[in-house]
């Protein structure tokens, strides 16, 4: 199925009437602009034909139009469903301590549902609230989703940054569902990277289609790693370095469970620390997972890292012969390196296999750089280094060792 149908299909059952969302950017934009016209033009009449520079005052920011909407969608006179909603909104309000994103010190306002929908796993809320906030004096805004008996997500506004807002939920019993908020702008999306014979992705994207009130909502399954930007023009499809809309689950609150992929945590080295200038020991201390991120993705190697299962809890780095460094990470269960050279400029990016939980992991280098061999709680290789060995080129095979109980690795 195409895309655009795909997402057509998927919004089929969606029935909501024409509302506001969509138009809450735009409009308190043209009120900001007809204002500020009007101060100037008087001020200009005043002056006369006195040149100089004119000073104005800068309009009062209007408050968020959410917080007093009526409530739009197939469930907005539901009486029922509209006490239900806002009874989980504020015994989540009650219940749920304010994250570190979330500097809330008072809720001043009673909520305020303005949007309905109905989804595969029941119908949905959006609700608007007041809050005051320790970064602003001015009120901000609490929004979130109301869906499948619980408040799925919230997010604080502050007035002085709204065009900063994410505006995009997940949820339902997979994680395969998206309400996501056009903003007043158009938002693209895209679903199931290819990855050509050089190695680079590719994505193909198109405009997601939405309700009259602003709202996107669509149903993709996790493992075709849909991905969604707000913008004003369509993304290429090698371009992988657009701000993509990232929800809070890249840090969820589940302690408990395990990351996917291999479910390791720590850095580790394959070699020992060599003789550096204070120089080189700055141009790689300066490396940041993000950073290495991102030179990745400008070469379209490295996915839209927008969930969970596309970060990664451990690394292990590498001196090489050559004098550069390497880091090898996993990211939606495969294996990636990057190469920096001693002054810490990039050097290259290598894609490794498919990684499997219980199994060692295992990415060749290249120009004869040898091969990062690494298990988590293991020794590896004839010096048994604790965790991770750089195997020189040439070697066949490697001996891992899990609580003294040898295993050999062959490799490639």
């Amino acid at each position: 199925m195409e895309l655009k149908q795909a997402m057509e299909a998927a919004t089929a059952d969606l029935d909501v009437r024409p509302g506001f969302v969509g138009d809450v950017m735009v409009g308190g934009r043209r009120r900001h602009t007809r204002r500020l016209v009007a101060v100037t033009a008087a001020v200009a009449l005043l002056a006369g034909v006195t040149t100089g520079v004119v000073l104005t005052r800068p309009a009062e920011q209007s408050p968020d139009p959410r917080l007093t909407a009526a409530p739009t969608g197939p469930l907005a006179g539901d009486a029922e469903f509209t006490a239900t909603a806002l009874h989980l909104w504020n015994e989540a309000q009650k219940d749920e301590p304010w994250k570190r994103d979330e500097p809330v010190t008072e809720v001043s306002s009673k909520p305020n549902m303005f949007w309905t929908g109905q989804t595969p796993t029941g119908p949905a809320a959006l609700v608007a609230q007041q809050v005051n906030v320790r970064t602003s004096e001015k009120p901000a805004t609490l929004v979130g989703l109301v869906a499948d008996g619980k408040v799925v997500n919230r997010e604080v506004v502050v007035a002085e940054a709204r065009d900063r807002e994410t505006g995009l939920y997940r949820f339902g019993p997979t994680g395969d569902q998206y309400v996501v908020l056009t903003l007043g702008k158009t938002v693209f999306w895209s679903q199931s990277p290819k990855r050509g014979p050089d190695h680079r992705l590719t994505r193909t994207w198109a405009s997601a289609p939405h309700d009259q009130d602003g709202v996107v909502f669509t149903v993709v399954p996790v493992g075709e790693r849909p991905v969604f930007v707000r913008g004003d023009s369509v993304p290429q499809p090698g371009d992988f370095t657009q701000p993509a809309i990232i929800s809070d689950e890249l840090q969820p609150d589940l302690p408990f469970d395990p990351h996917p992929g291999l479910g390791w945590e720590g850095n580790f080295c394959a070699t020992d620390f060599p003789e550096q200038t204070p120089e080189q020991k700055r141009s790689w201390q300066r490396l940041t997972m993000q950073t290495i991120r991102q030179e990745l993705q400008k070469r379209a190697v490295l996915d839209y890292v927008v969930s969970w299962e596309g970060t990664t809890d451990w690394s292990v780095c590498a001196w090489l012969p050559d004098g550069r460094y390497a880091l090898m990470f996993e990211s939606y269960g495969e294996l990636y390196g990057a190469l920096y050279r001693p002054d810490g400029a990039f050097s290259a990016s290598v894609v490794g296999g498919k990684v499997v939980r219980g199994d060692s992991a295992v990415l060749p280098l290249p120009d004869g750089q040898g091969t990062i061999v690494a298990e988590f709680n293991a020794t590896v290789g004839p010096q048994e280094r604790d965790h991770a060995w750089l195997a020189p080129a040439g070697t066949k095979e490697v001996t891992v060792r899990q609580k003294g109980v040898p295993r050999v690795i062959r490799l490639p």
